[in-house]
């Protein structure tokens, strides 16, 4: 704040500087108005104008500006146009060619709003998003919709989709024209995730980001006249800002929403929508201003093969960024080469390419912020900005904004206590090589003048070819089964590094290599500690508010939380003694894999990732990634092409026989389907099992459900043990759900139709899910009647101990074991009113501890001395001094002390909670208990059945959601 005779010299300063400024551009604008070509080549420039969007601070009654977040993908702020310069000159005249759309009072003044710029590559055509003020009141809100302006032909912009109700699906944003003239944009209309929803029993919606703020807009493609709509990408948050590298790959902005990973980085895929990779940035998002988070914004290739990106917080920073050049081909972070340059490449893998004090945090940026940056195809190493010079507003004492005070340039140091004026973007072209800036278009107050684009001709990229159903996708499996394949060479490859996941040989030795590993006389399959692969799918969550989605989100989520979202278990296949996995998965929806021993448990953390197949197309990778850091260096780059050789090379011609060492293929053992796996060149364990598995007498290989039920996934962990040369291990059919007990049928998580024997005619199919909601498939374990597994004679029913009330002894009052009480009914307390009690006490500590005082149940008290609610001191009782009038402490007159003041609180339970959300192996305090003889004070070994247990491990792994279906959980 400025203040005093300091503030009048501040001022005057300022008003020098200010006057310095304009002389400045006045300046440029006449060199740039004389010699046009020397500024930027003679073509139309277009761009966005709209005023900057405002708000009252609630706290200071201050008009400031809103702070837009990336993460609102579909935002709208009324006011915005498109404009059209004839040439890219402070002195030509602009056109507003989108007010014939946004004036719909026909007053002059447009209320629409507008975003996302493009052209197409022979530079005659714009494209954009344009949306509409509501007239409403919110019952029927406008969509975003795509809109191109021709050059050639003029007039006002025409909408791309031109049918009403196919543009009414959605919002969609973020054009970029395909070079072979479709169009590739971000969609919430969500067109193939909503037949899957059909599919699964649902009601379409357009599901909502992780973060629940809006519904997520992902890939499409559709063709130059709107038809053909295909959605490509299915991630469960925003994919952004599509545009086409030189090699005709889509590069783009996901955000990645799962938890604390919650950051946009870049990633790949081709048009068809195959071939999904993540780019760069996926490991170091804190490589902004003295090491804050930004995420990778807009991202368009450089003449040089660079990518030019924006580095942009979520928010906090007036919507400017820092723009900087990135070589993708030769890094995956700021410090880590790509697998090929590993060891010869140190970095940095990007560097800013303005070369001014541009800041990335929340701070005042002294060079000013930049919105946009669209770089030149001319070969001139330049780019169109949106720049807003540092600019400060003059503050009172009290350090509040003074109202009419004209906006200031910032000084060279500028004040811990400055308060930022608002933006003030225009348009410049700015020069990489020389470091220099020139006026395009003169910026106006309380106007925002951003997305900069030059309508002229630029080098058209390479045609990346759909794939073929038929030829390069498998033809059954895309159009009768809907489904992908998933192979994954091995899980003990962590980025070309063996990983034993703590597995013992026969012998009690560690295992230290794939081949140790991979032979079953050295490791049988009891000792692999990776026994299965389970597939995980997100739940799509739809607006909770809307009437015909509506649902608690405050008690449907769980202990986890909100960002834990929702999950289903699409099912498990079989992990080979190599580690390879090849199994049979939905297509086009969002997926993640665990890691599960021979019980049930995952191993490992969760994937935060999600991966797709597109029907028909087999995805493989080499193995497992690591996101942990190993300090100083990043995590090895999360490839796929260009990743690590793969650890499991497979099946060696040159071995004798062509078999896999120690296994029973060494003899001439017979299979069930009456064949010996001999392998191909470079087959794993699971293609060569497959393979067998799955050819018919005729020589032909099946790939469907009928040809190859070994290729499909099942919703019970099955497993063969088809390659120990002697007394393999039978399949562990304990773990199925048929073996719950008959009183828990109804709570079976997966149709009996998708459990191959439990009906006639029963198998997977695309749409089978496992679905496990606490009320229906957990809760009833605790009640199940239970009696000692040595005399057969005591009951031990969960409830029977862990309950307030004594059900052998009339209902009477008592006090739950271990303070666990797993019984029925409501939490019933103002936090958690609709919940089960049994949900809570699992996974909260108790704040109060029980105890039975003359038959009735009583909270355990404690005399504490009170504190302060602000400071947190210890407080003691006060009186006025009769000869001061101070506030004085009461001294004890036997202790001469101060007398505390004392309170009566509720003593919380000592144990810590049983389960905890991150899984399984994180509930140890729980099953060890059912594992372990001998832990704890009562003997609990055996009282769970395997099938129980594995239903417990499954729904823990998953995230605990108190449901895992927004059908099923409770109205608001």
């Amino acid at each position: 704040m400025f203040f005093g005779s300091d503030s009048l010299k501040y001022k005057k300063l300022l008003r020098v500087r200010m006057l310095c400024l304009a002389v400045a551009v006045l300046l440029l604008a006449g060199c740039g108005a004389e010699n046009q070509d020397q500024t930027v080549p003679d073509f139309s420039i277009a761009y966005v104008k709209r005023p900057v969007p405002t708000e009252v601070d609630q706290d200071t009654n201050e008009t400031i500006p809103v702070d837009p977040d990336v993460r609102e993908a579909t935002d709208f702020n009324e006011g915005g146009d498109v404009y059209l310069r004839e040439r890219a000159s402070i002195s030509a005249a602009e056109r507003n060619i989108t007010l014939c759309i946004t004036d719909i009072d026909d007053d002059g003044v447009g209320t629409g709003d507008v975003r996302d710029l493009e052209t197409s590559y022979d530079g005659t055509k714009l494209i954009f998003s344009l949306r509409l003020e509501d007239l409403t009141n919110g019952n029927d809100v406008p969509k975003w919709n795509l809109y191109e302006y021709d050059t050639e032909v003029g007039g006002c912009p025409t909408r791309v989709i031109a049918d009403d109700f196919a543009a009414a699906k959605g919002d969609d944003v973020a054009p970029h024209y395909l070079p072979d003239g479709r169009i590739v944009f971000s969609s919430n209309a969500s067109v193939t995730t909503r037949e899957s929803l059909l599919n699964e029993g649902k009601s379409q919606f357009s599901p909502f980001d992780e973060d629940l703020r809006e519904p997520a807009v992902v890939l499409h493609v559709m063709n130059a006249d709107g038809t053909d709509i295909k959605q490509i990408s299915f991630n469960q948050s925003h994919d952004l800002d599509a545009s086409v590298l030189s090699s005709g790959e889509i590069i783009f902005s996901r955000w990645d929403g799962a938890r604390a990973r919650s950051a946009i980085r870049l990633y790949t895929i081709h048009p068809d929508g195959t071939e999904l990779k993540a780019l760069y940035g996926l490991h170091d998002a804190d490589v902004g201003t003295d090491g804050s988070t930004v995420q990778f914004l807009d991202p368009r290739e450089l003449n040089d093969g660079r990518v030019l990106t924006m580095l942009k917080p979520f928010n906090g920073s007036a919507g400017g960024g820092a723009p900087v050049a990135i070589n993708v081909a030769d890094y995956a972070d700021i410090n880590q080469p790509t697998v090929p340059n590993l060891g010869m490449l140190a970095g940095p893998g990007q560097v800013l390419a303005i070369n001014q004090d541009v800041r990335t945090d929340d701070s005042i940026s002294p060079a000013g912020r930049y919105r946009s940056v669209y770089p030149l195809a001319d070969g001139s190493n330049r780019a169109l900005v949106s720049w807003s010079q540092c600019r400060l507003h003059l503050t009172d004492s009290e350090g509040l904004r003074i109202p009419d005070a004209a906006p200031t340039p910032c000084p060279s140091v500028i004040p811990t206590d400055a308060v930022e004026a608002f933006p003030l973007y225009g348009i410049y072209v700015y020069d990489f090589a020389q470091d220099t800036q020139l006026p395009v278009l003169i910026p106006e107050e309380n106007i925002i003048i951003d997305e900069p684009v030059v309508l002229a001709p630029r080098p058209r990229p390479a045609v990346l070819v759909d794939k073929v159903v038929g030829l390069e996708l498998d033809q059954a499996l895309a159009e009768e089964e809907f489904v992908g394949i998933l192979h994954i060479r091995s899980v003990y490859d962590f980025d070309g590094n063996f990983n034993a996941l703590s597995t013992l040989d026969n012998m009690n030795n560690p295992v230290t290599t794939l081949a140790e590993m991979a032979n079953p006389t050295r490791t049988g399959a009891d000792q692999r500690n990776a026994r299965y692969l389970r597939i995980v799918k997100a739940t799509a969550i739809p607006d909770r508010r809307d009437a015909a989605t509506e649902f608690d989100a405050g008690v449907a989520f769980g202990a986890g939380g909100r960002r834990g979202g929702m999950r289903e278990i699409i099912g498990y296949a079989t992990i080979e003694p190599d580690g390879s996995v090849m199994t049979k998965v939905p297509a086009n929806v969002p997926l993640s894999i665990q890691v599960v021993d021979k019980d049930g448990r995952r191993i490992g953390g969760r994937h935060l990732n999600w991966i797709q197949v597109r029907g028909g197309e087999t995805l493989e990778c080499n193995g497992c990634h690591t996101h942990s850091v190993a300090a100083p260096a990043l995590p090895v780059p999360h490839g796929y092409n260009d990743a690590p050789t793969a650890l499991n090379i497979g099946a060696e011609l040159t071995v004798p026989d062509w078999t896999f060492p120690g296994t029973s293929t060494d003899d001439p053992m017979t299979l069930t389907v009456d064949e010996t796996i001999f392998p191909q060149d470079g087959e794993t364990m699971a293609q060569a099992r497959i393979r067998v598995s799955c050819t018919n007498a005729s020589g032909v290989f099946l790939k469907t459900a009928a040809g190859c039920p070994e290729l499909s996934p099942s919703p019970d962990p099955v497993f063969f043990d088809v390659w120990a040369k002697a007394s393999p291990i039978s399949d562990d059919i304990s773990l199925r759900y048929s073996e719950l007990d008959v009183a828990m049928a109804a709570g079976i998580p997966a149709t009996a139709q998708c459990i191959p024997g439990a009906v006639a005619g029963a198998k997977w199919d695309f749409t089978c899910r496992t679905i496990i909601n606490y009320e229906d498939s957990i809760h009833p374990l605790w009640s199940l009647p239970r009696t000692d597994f040595a005399t057969g004679m005591l009951d031990r029913t969960c409830t029977s101990c862990h309950s307030n009330q004594d059900v052998a002894n009339a209902n009477a009052p008592m006090v739950p074991m271990a303070q666990l009480d797993l019984s029925d009914g409501l939490r019933g307390n103002d936090n958690d009113p609709e919940r089960f009690k049994s949900y809570q006490e699992l996974f909260v500590r108790d704040r109060v501890q029980w105890q039975l005082a003359g038959g009735v149940l009583m909270p355990v008290t404690e005399e504490v001395q009170a504190r302060d609610p602000v400071t947190n001191e210890l407080l003691f009782e006060t009186m006025v001094d009769p000869v001061t009038g101070e506030i004085v402490q009461v001294i004890d007159p036997v202790t001469m002390l101060p007398i505390p003041i004392m309170v009566t609180r509720n003593v919380p339970a000592e144990e810590a909670p049983s389960m905890r959300v991150r899984g399984a192996a994180a509930s140890s305090r729980f099953f060890n208990r059912f594992t372990t003889t001998g832990v704890g004070t009562v003997e609990h070994m055996g009282l769970l059945t395997p099938a129980e247990l594995r239903l417990l491990y499954e729904w823990l792994d998953i995230g605990a959601q108190y449901f895992n279906n927004t059908f099923d959980a409770p109205p608001p």
